[in-house]
């Protein structure tokens, strides 16, 4: 069919725009592509920066850890030049600085409480201690020394103990401040065992009035009052102050004269009566 002159179809045109928009999308897409290839490189190179930062920092922690394990372990920068003690009452505090002078000089990382303890385990009087340390170069040793509770008799002298039955000192004659313990000294036996829980429950006052302590079994400890005749039933350890309080006043109702035998081992009710 002839058309008119002038005539064009739109066919062409509507076939063109679906090449148009192809050919823009996959113009969108290339810089799609390329900005997400830039954005990783940059991603990677801040991991990579990061990573290496991370790295350096850790390399410089390791050598500072090095040095100062150095300079703590070899150098005599930091090492012991002075000892100061606390605590001690009846050992003297030159005696514990001295069993510790081989330790001088040594670097204070190296004086750990076993080394410590090694260099005081020949002194019996110390029960326990604490060690601390003060840059840059002191050492400070908190004694906590045995508590004597009585004496006993070894051979032609008198044997000062503690409550675990550690031989503290000896003393040629008997000492006015200390009870006589008349069981043998031996922390496996319940009788010394018995007496070490009353003496270390009684109060100091009447602690310092006790003459002699014995017992039977761990619910039968007897003692004498220092400077009379009086016999004291005193029981177990259990309720001491109440039994300490009622002794006190039986003691001040008895004369020094009449030999009595004081029973407390039931606080409320005590029974005194002569002694045979």
């Amino acid at each position: 069919m002839d058309r008119p002159e002038g005539f064009s179809s739109t066919t062409s045109g509507r076939a063109k725009k679906p090449a148009a928009r192809a050919q823009s999308a996959l113009k969108q897409a290339t810089q799609a592509r390329v900005k997400a290839e830039r954005d990783e490189r940059r991603r990677l190179t801040a991991a990579t920066r990061l990573r290496r930062r991370r790295w350096g920092i850790s390399l410089a922690s390791v050598g500072v850890l090095a040095l100062t394990v150095v300079v703590l372990t070899l150098s005599p920068v930091l090492s012991l030049k002075k000892v100061v003690v606390e605590g001690a009452e009846r050992l003297e505090s030159s005696d514990i600085a001295g069993a510790l002078d081989p330790l001088y000089g040594e670097p204070l990382a190296r004086v750990s409480p076993d080394v410590v303890g090694n260099a005081l385990a020949g002194i019996t009087l110390i029960q326990a201690f604490d060690t601390r340390i003060e840059p840059p170069g002191t050492l400070v040793v908190t004694i906590q020394e045995r508590k004597p509770i009585g004496v006993v008799v070894a051979g032609g002298a008198y044997s000062v103990v503690d409550a675990a039955a550690v031989d503290l000192w000896e003393e040629p004659t008997r000492p006015a401040n200390l009870p006589l313990i008349l069981v043998a000294a031996d922390q496996d036996s319940p009788s010394f065992t018995a007496v070490s829980l009353v003496l270390l429950a009684l109060p100091e006052q009447l602690l310092g009035q006790v003459e002699g302590i014995t017992a039977t079994t761990r619910d039968d400890v007897r003692f004498t009052i220092r400077g009379a005749a009086h016999e004291v039933v005193w029981g177990s350890s259990d309720r001491a102050s109440e039994k300490a309080r009622v002794l006190a006043a039986a003691l001040r109702a008895t004369t020094d004269e009449a030999a009595q035998i004081i029973d407390v081992t039931t606080p409320e009710s005590v029974v005194i009566r002569a002694k045979g």
